[in-house]
């Protein structure tokens, strides 16, 4: 049997100067007090899906977003996808899309710039209704992965 988690011993992790937080699934986790964590890989039933955002050049306030998904071996690869990448700052709200047919691949992913109107934290997560078409055409969507960088 390979070595697995099972939980959280809040005690201990509260003397070590962690705090146990719930993602979006319920499932517990423990961070450093006062840490900002984001998931930026997600699993799920058809595979998993990420983002990530780089700080390229702060002094411009420009980031990069990379975001795909990897479709589960043995299933068949994805023909379409619309994928949808919200991004907040303290500036305001962005969305970036792609709407692309490919050849049936298992991994897709993609690179945008970001550039925000001041300094600050910026946040980017794959918004609901972001979706992989499969071949046989089953639709996974994703929704969830997360990250952040100080532009």
């Amino acid at each position: 049997m390979p070595l697995k988690r099972v939980g959280v011993d809040h005690k201990i992790a509260e003397a070590n100067g962690y705090e146990v937080r719930v993602d979006s699934k319920g499932v517990e986790y423990a961070v450093k007090k006062g840490e900002f964590t984001t998931l930026n890989e997600l699993p799920g039933e058809c595979g998993s899906s990420f983002v990530y955002f780089t700080a390229v050049d702060t002094k411009k306030h420009y980031t990069s977003i990379y975001t795909g998904y990897s479709i589960r071996s043995g299933w068949p690869g994805a023909v379409y996808t619309n994928w949808k990448v919200g991004v907040i700052d303290n500036y305001g709200s962005s969305t970036k899309s792609w709407n692309d047919p490919s050849t049936p691949t298992h991994f897709w992913a993609k690179t945008k710039g970001f550039t925000s109107s001041g300094a600050g934290y910026a946040y980017a997560d794959v918004l609901l209704g972001s979706i992989a078409t499969l071949a046989n055409g089953t639709i996974c969507y994703s929704h969830g992965p997360s990250a952040s960088a100080y532009l």
